[in-house]
């Protein structure tokens, strides 16, 4: 199987990464190994292209934690001919990392013998209608799917970088880092990110720009639980791969222990109804409960974080998504 990966990077230091991008190229890369020809290069996902460039991969969106630092050996692959490549069908599949940045080759991948996958994963819900016809289309931010031609696709996590273990003694009942909160930013190294999520009970999240963000799954691949806030209003075919009824029950059952919290330190402007300021003050004279409190009054949120890590083992690593890709084939 000879697969072309044609990557929006245009082999310059200043290169921004895209997370659907290279969460597909990763999955490949774990798949097909030097099977896979990046072109012109993903060169900040591979460890030794990163060290040649003296390049700090903390320039990257999201520090370069979860995704980077994992490939090797990117002088191994022969990027040479790759037109000539193409309109000779060498290559069983030619993949478009990010339809909306690159459509190199494009008239020569259509009229080769090769299928031809669009990666769209872009915030935005609109659509490249011109490309149905010209391949497989998959779309992060699909909110209203009307065409049959275009398939779900989601953020994923590389199976590695999955805890094996839960934490059976957190100290937070909920994660430090508060989303949109800058303040609690704090995490220069992955690791001490990881603990952060790895040492709570309950992480905050809910919908950015879009609904995807690579946030739930780091939350979800520590073994922490997720409050995801406005869940229940998810898209159909949005966050379609994930455990979106399992996330509204915990939500039900659990998001009462936000009221702990006073509410500007954890909700966004939008997240501050009227009727979470009540629930606020009605618990404010309230015994604040500890860790050890919650887990003895909910002994069976340990199962609860066993199974949302055993489904994100299932269902949320980079390869599970590009074989979800390759089957529709």
């Amino acid at each position: 199987m000879n697969i072309l990966f044609l990557s929006q990077s245009n082999g310059s230091q200043n290169s921004v990464n895209d997370y659907m991008h290279d969460i597909v190229f990763h999955g490949l890369k774990k798949i097909y190994g030097d099977n896979v020809i990046d072109y012109p290069g993903v060169w900040y996902m591979y460890k030794d292209e990163v060290k040649k460039r003296n390049y700090d991969i903390k320039d990257l969106w999201g520090k370069g934690f979860t995704l980077y630092n994992l490939l090797n050996e990117y002088d191994k692959i022969d990027r040479d001919n790759i037109k000539s490549k193409i309109v000779n069908n060498y290559f069983d599949i030619i993949v478009y990392g990010s339809i909306h940045t690159t459509k190199t080759f494009l008239e020569y991948a259509i009229n080769s013998n090769s299928k031809v996958i669009f990666i769209d994963g872009s915030d935005s819900p609109l659509i490249n209608k011109e490309l149905l016809s010209k391949g497989l289309y998959f779309k992060r931010e699909l909110n209203e799917n009307i065409d049959s031609k275009v398939y779900p696709i989601s953020f994923a996590v590389p199976e590695e970088k999955i805890i094996t273990n839960i934490n059976s003694k957190p100290k937070h009942i909920l994660s430090p880092l508060i989303p949109g909160k800058n303040s609690t930013y704090k995490f220069n190294n992955e690791a001490e990110y990881y603990k952060m999520y790895q040492d709570s009970i309950f992480a905050l999240t809910y919908k950015k720009v879009g609904w995807d963000t690579l946030r739930h799954c780091e939350i979800l691949m520590n073994g922490t639980i997720p409050i995801f806030l406005d869940i229940e209003d998810c898209p159909k075919d949005s966050l379609y791969f994930y455990p979106k009824e399992l996330l509204e029950e915990i939500n039900k059952k659990y998001s009462h222990v936000l009221n702990k919290f006073f509410p500007p330190k954890i909700y966004k402007s939008r997240f501050l109804t009227p009727g979470r300021i009540y629930l606020y003050l009605r618990d404010y004279f309230k015994e604040m409960n500890t860790v050890d409190d919650l887990l003895n009054k909910y002994p069976e949120l340990y199962d609860v974080k066993i199974n949302l890590l055993n489904f994100t083992k299932k269902n949320l690593t980079t390869e599970v998504m590009v074989k979800n890709i390759l089957n529709k084939i």
